[in-house]
């Protein structure tokens, strides 16, 4: 809980610097009269996980920071509005870099044949309707009432065994994935293992990875890879051998200024329990090191980043934004990706608990992630507010509420996809968290 408690006076520290107000107001005249809606209190009220209507959302905020058993009417949502737009939403991403980083050179953090796993994917947001959003993102489907949708490309690079998203973009729906992980890659560091799906596999990302000392494992497309169809076909379990570019790979690599010259690649075949095969790429060419059995398990630890996924959009509601604007998007966006992550940081504390509560059972424990983003909705304000002892008090607490709510992790479980869409209004797997 230290460790915790370091992190939440760091970030608060920055939070409330001249520098870090300085550098995250859009203009240099804002934040500067007395106001009840101050720099910090637009970014408390972003972060605390926003789902229903501002008015409610800030008369629950001011309840909080006044510690009052009813809420209170302080400002309105007119107000609230004017004092979002002087607010960058990089504030955000600036403070999540800090703990990210801290979390990394702090703590004992969860590693797979010593790498960090990094699984890239992306998804699509579904974003409110206003000439500003349209102008910006476009429209790209029609309702059947006749209703414009504009919709915006999600993109992250997300520690699989230690569920945190390291990097996050929102796009518009036309730019196309394999830009968006061309930029997560800046994120990568010595010691980290990329795990891609079949839409990612391409030469020069490859070639990329292997220029920046990172190793990788992709699923390959069988019926487009022409070595991936010959060993699917040999009934050979792998094999290593040259990787040479396409005409297209060739120009995209010259474009990064990378080498065209062939890579050293190794190509496992893995049949799943449907019968069907797919074949893997990796960089781990070491075969003794990192034998043919372990690449079944390591690649599905893959599905984190989609459960991610859902965890965005079923429990936080990431596409209930509370704006209108460009900017509201992107605060809602990143504040979320803020919030989410800091749950994560603060639960992860709980392992030698959850470890101890659970050394005798059969199987193993960890905290439920809906509950405990449950118990961070106002939480998350009073760790920022509130003086040192006070918040020494809250994480001992949240921590006892975290180890109160404790599900049974179940391996090896799988569900066949199903593409229709459900007639149930409230899907019982898809509870929002608040």
């Amino acid at each position: 809980m230290k460790e915790q408690f370091e992190l939440i006076q760091s970030l608060k520290k920055k939070l409330t610097s001249k520098a870090f107000i300085s550098r995250h107001k859009i203009n240099t005249t804002d934040f500067t009269r007395e106001r009840n809606l101050t720099f910090e209190k637009v970014f408390f009220l972003l972060i605390n996980f926003l789902t229903k209507s501002l008015q409610a959302e800030l008369d629950n905020l001011f309840k909080v920071i006044l510690n009052k058993e009813i809420p209170v009417k302080e400002v309105t949502k007119g107000a609230f509005s004017l004092a979002r737009k002087k607010l960058g939403y990089e504030a955000f991403i600036e403070l999540d870099k800090d703990q990210l980083a801290y979390f990394y050179q702090t703590a004992s953090y969860k590693r797979w044949q010593g790498f960090r796993l990094i699984g890239i994917d992306g998804s699509t947001a579904r974003l409110p309707f206003s000439h500003e959003i349209v102008k910006k993102y476009g429209i790209h489907d029609i309702s059947e009432t006749g209703v414009s949708i504009t919709y915006a490309r999600l993109s992250q690079a997300y520690d699989v065994l230690n569920n945190l998203t390291l990097d996050a973009k929102l796009s518009t729906y036309n730019d196309n994935e394999h830009s968006l992980a061309l930029g997560h890659t800046t994120v990568f560091e010595k010691g980290d293992l990329a795990l891609y799906d079949r839409n990612y596999a391409s030469f020069w990302m490859f070639a990329l990875l292997m220029d920046k000392q990172t190793d990788f494992c992709a699923r390959l497309k069988v019926g487009s890879w022409k070595v991936a169809k010959e060993l699917s076909n040999s009934g050979n379990k792998e094999i290593i051998t040259e990787l040479y570019p396409s005409k297209q790979s060739a120009k995209k690599c010259k474009a990064l200024g990378l080498s065209t010259a062939p890579i050293m690649l190794r190509f496992i075949c893995i049949e799943l329990n449907t019968g069907e095969k797919e074949v893997l790429v990796t960089s781990l060419t070491d075969n003794q090191k990192y034998p043919y059995e372990i690449f079944s398990g390591l690649y599905q630890l893959r599905w984190q980043v989609e459960e991610s996924y859902k965890t965005m959009k079923s429990r936080l509601k990431i596409e209930n934004f509370s704006g209108k604007s460009c900017l509201a998007v992107l605060q809602d966006f990143y504040a979320k990706i803020f919030s989410c992550n800091l749950t994560t940081i603060l639960v992860s504390g709980t392992d030698e608990m959850v470890s101890h509560i659970c050394e005798k059972r059969k199987r193993k424990y960890k905290p439920n992630f809906t509950q405990a983003l449950n118990r961070m909705k106002n939480s998350i304000v009073l760790l920022f507010c509130r003086d040192r002892k006070t918040v020494m008090d809250y994480l001992g607490e949240l921590e006892i509420l975290f180890v109160s709510n404790l599900e049974m992790v179940r391996d090896g479980r799988s569900f066949g996809r199903n593409f229709r869409k459900s007639k149930r209004i409230y899907p019982m797997p898809y509870k929002n968290a608040f």
